[in-house]
């Protein structure tokens, strides 16, 4: 047999192998690579928040001030990023600088060869790079885009560096910012703005945000999360091996990967079902390179001598197979669930928005059917409506049904959220009402809500602002009182308070924030009353009509 005959032989055997490790764990693919999947991404609260601050310094900030995030090597800055670009309206044009230790002219040509700006010559200066980056932005605030610079690792930049990049800020028009810049680090770029050479810098910091290591439940739900999208529907890490893993890991999801992954090999290296504590003691310590003495060594090789092979196997043949991985085969292991009646499998969701907005409407009692491609108006025969950016807290807080759009591998899909309790979650698809685990729903949501509710009798769709008056306005003080805690009053008139309060109220659940109530604002003011539907209420729907498809 020739090399290559060999070669190929050997990776045949790869293959087969690879298969055989994956069918021990009722598994499709692997669950634990640390390149950033969309689909295995697991999002807790903070991860949430930190994306809510970019996706709102992106496409509503305005101000043309920084936002910045930092947290610690693995905590899923690269993953935010991503998910992130991911989601930006058609409108936004983004630069990415991955590598930030350059100098201030590399920087610049850096930012003008992401954006596709041709340049009059290759040797060009740093005046030549800011006038042509300065009739780009021009250009591009006259057709209507918005241009944002995401710089990576941003802890590395020079001081001459930041500079540049403040000085970029101070492209403008009269009204506002022509650049949106994004700075991600580890925590050293705190201490890095906090020098006072840099002070005008860090006064234009309009965000801040910090990410920090899972928590001990996260972890756990991190771990389930990511095994449920390789295809288990199994308990594979015992709850003694998921404190474990917590323990040795502190939290940090890449660590959690790797640990996780080797502690998946020396199971099936063992012929096991499970992980548990001591398999991830003995991972972590191999991982660490921590292996304590020669017979703990040695009982490590013995233990993970076919794991280490299955590693290198699965390098070579798992992008191969994965698209033809075969049917999982049965293990007797302890369900995930301890609820047998609640399900981890995520139910078929609206391929259309709307069709779950009408669910929405019916649960309110609220009039015909509704355009949410047409939130910003309304006619008195459509429900108000709000698309709105939520946490799991502000949902929770809010107390009322909405519409999530759940995010797929290649589309996203909507279902209406009837209730919600500490673990359970009573949604909505087409010809379907039934329960299923939140942390299961939370994972394929991230973050975007329709909110349906039934409008004010005396609402006629105009807007309101200051100066105005009547019975909606003292609904409109009623919501409030509700929202910011102010005592509330019965104030008919619209004044600068009001316009102020609406602001912050505009500004805390995404929406446009310009202080006037149009028809989107007032539904969410709605939601605020205490008449309606709430998550929280224990009562299922009076009725739930399946709506067809459109």
């Amino acid at each position: 047999m020739n090399l290559q005959d060999r070669s190929q032989s050997q990776f045949r055997n790869a293959i087969a192998d690879e298969r055989m490790y994956l069918d021990h764990f009722e598994l499709k693919e692997a669950p634990f690579s640390i390149t950033p999947d969309p689909r295995f991404v697991h999002l807790t609260s903070q991860h949430r928040d930190a994306l809510a601050h970019l996706l709102f310094g992106i496409t509503q900030g305005g101000g043309g001030g920084f936002v910045q995030l930092t947290g610690e090597v693995g905590t899923g800055k690269t993953t935010l990023c991503r998910l992130l670009m991911a989601q930006v309206p058609e409108n936004v044009r983004i630069a990415l600088v991955l590598n930030p230790m350059l100098q201030p002219i590399e920087l610049l040509r850096s930012i003008c060869d992401e954006l596709r700006i041709l340049l009059p010559k290759r040797n060009a200066s740093i005046k030549v790079l800011t006038d042509a980056l300065t009739h780009y932005l021009l250009e591009s605030y006259a057709a209507g885009l918005r241009v944002v610079l995401i710089v990576d690792e941003a802890q590395n930049l020079s001081f001459e560096a930041f500079e540049q990049i403040r000085m970029l800020t101070n492209l403008e028009t009269p009204t506002q910012k022509l650049l949106q810049i994004i700075l991600l680090g580890q925590p050293e770029l705190r201490d890095v703005l906090a020098r006072s050479e840099l002070r005008q810098l860090a006064q234009r910091i309009t965000a801040r945000f910090h990410l920090a290591p899972l928590s001990a439940e996260d972890t756990s739900h991190y771990v389930e999360h990511r095994l449920a999208v390789a295809g288990r529907k199994r308990r594979l890490f015992t709850t003694d091996a998921s404190r474990e893993l917590y323990r040795r890991t502190q939290g940090f999801p890449r660590a959690i990967n790797v640990v996780a992954d080797r502690a998946l090999l020396g199971a099936y290296a063992r012929s096991l079902d499970h992980v548990d504590a001591s398999l991830v003691r003995t991972a972590a310590a191999e991982v660490s390179g921590d292996m304590g003495t020669a017979g703990h060594r040695r009982r490590s090789i013995r233990l993970l001598s076919g794991a280490i092979l299955v590693a290198i196997i699965g390098t070579l043949g798992f992008a191969v197979w994965q698209s033809k991985a075969p049917s999982p085969t049965a293990v007797a292991t302890t369900p995930v669930v301890p609820q047998p009646e609640l399900s981890m499998q995520m139910p078929t969701g609206f391929s259309d928005a709307g069709a779950a907005a009408e669910v929405l409407a019916g649960w309110w009692g609220a009039p015909g059917r509704t355009d949410i491609t047409q939130c910003g108006n309304h006619r008195p025969d459509q429900a108000l409506c709000a698309k709105l950016r939520l946490n799991s807290a502000m949902l929770r807080s809010l107390d009322r049904p909405v519409v999530l759009e759940l995010r797929g591998r290649d589309r996203s899909e909507w279902l209406a959220l009837r209730r919600l309790d500490a673990n359970r979650a009573q949604i909505a698809g087409p010809q379907q009402l039934g329960d299923r685990f939140w942390r299961v729903v939370e994972a394929r949501w991230l973050g975007d809500a329709l909110l349906v509710v039934k409008p004010p009798e005396q609402y006629d769709g105009a807007l309101l602002a200051k100066g105005a008056e009547g019975d909606v306005v003292r609904l409109i003080h009623a919501a409030l009182a509700v929202f910011d805690g102010a005592e509330a009053d019965d104030v008919r008139r619209f004044d600068n308070e009001t316009a102020q309060r609406v602001h912050a109220l505009q500004l805390h659940y995404g929406l446009g924030a310009d202080g006037v109530v149009g028809p989107e604002t007032l539904a969410l003011l709605m939601a605020l009353q205490p008449t309606g539907p709430r998550l929280s209420d224990g009562r299922d729907p009076k009725a739930f009509v399946s709506v067809p498809q459109r």
